[in-house]
């Protein structure tokens, strides 16, 4: 071969080599694969609202204020629902007492100064009591299953560990209200199948719900103003 071949060749070589494509090599799915755990690694920065997803399938659930104000209304409708009952069930003839009183100059008039029952309580009305009953059910029984769903860790909250700290306490007493108040209200439902009704037993059980709904509603409160405070920082 001649001394231009040679050159012709050469160049030709250098030119081929520069412009053919890059051969995938056995690092890049290594170098893929960690683009992607920063990717992911990046998704889950920011202002704390997103959240990497937690392994078995445990659902991570944001506690904001908006969400605590939905549950006040909930409380208020089991309040109601439950106050209508014992209302129902607590109906009862009743005769006013009352006192002669003298006014000005020889003027007698008759001031309510009581009551008193004259019969036994009127007897409660189907339609009434399953109105009340359904009511409360299902409110009860969605917050017992949240309840549930944060014993058994099918969610947590996401929540920094100082807030959970110092809102662990007022979580204990949420759960043992709630649970409380959901075996009243399987009580209150098993006796209240049909008439004729248990007039005090029902009334007990809703005045009890009454005093676990207020209670409930102070530990709604107390948790309210930590995560609001908190959310002032």
């Amino acid at each position: 071969m001649r001394k231009s071949d040679n050159k012709f060749f050469l160049v030709f070589m250098l030119l081929a080599f520069i412009c053919s494509p890059v051969i995938a090599s056995e690092t890049q799915p290594a170098f893929t694969t960690r683009q992607q755990d920063i990717n992911i690694s990046l998704s889950t920065m920011g202002n704390g609202t997103a959240s990497a997803p937690l392994k078995g399938g445990v659902q991570k659930v944001e506690l904001d204020l908006e969400k605590l104000r939905d549950v006040g209304l909930d409380l208020k409708e089991i309040l109601r629902a439950a106050s209508s009952l014992y209302d129902e069930v607590t109906i009862q003839p009743m005769r006013i007492i009352t006192q002669p009183t003298m006014i000005g100059s020889g003027t007698i008039i008759n001031i309510p100064v009581g009551k008193q029952p004259v019969g036994p309580p009127q007897p409660a009305r189907k339609e009434r009591v399953d109105l009340a009953i359904n009511g409360m059910k299902p409110i009860i029984n969605l917050l017992k299953k949240n309840v549930d769903d944060f014993v058994e860790d099918k969610k947590q909250l996401d929540l920094p560990d100082n807030v959970m700290t110092k809102l662990e306490s007022r979580f204990k007493e949420w759960i043992d209200a709630v649970n409380k108040m959901a075996a009243k209200q399987i009580q209150l439902e098993q006796i209240t199948q049909s008439p004729p009704y248990d007039n005090k037993a029902i009334a007990d059980l809703t005045a009890s719900i009454q005093t676990d709904v207020k209670n409930l509603d102070k530990t709604r409160l107390a948790i309210y103003k930590v995560v609001r405070k908190e959310g002032k920082r």
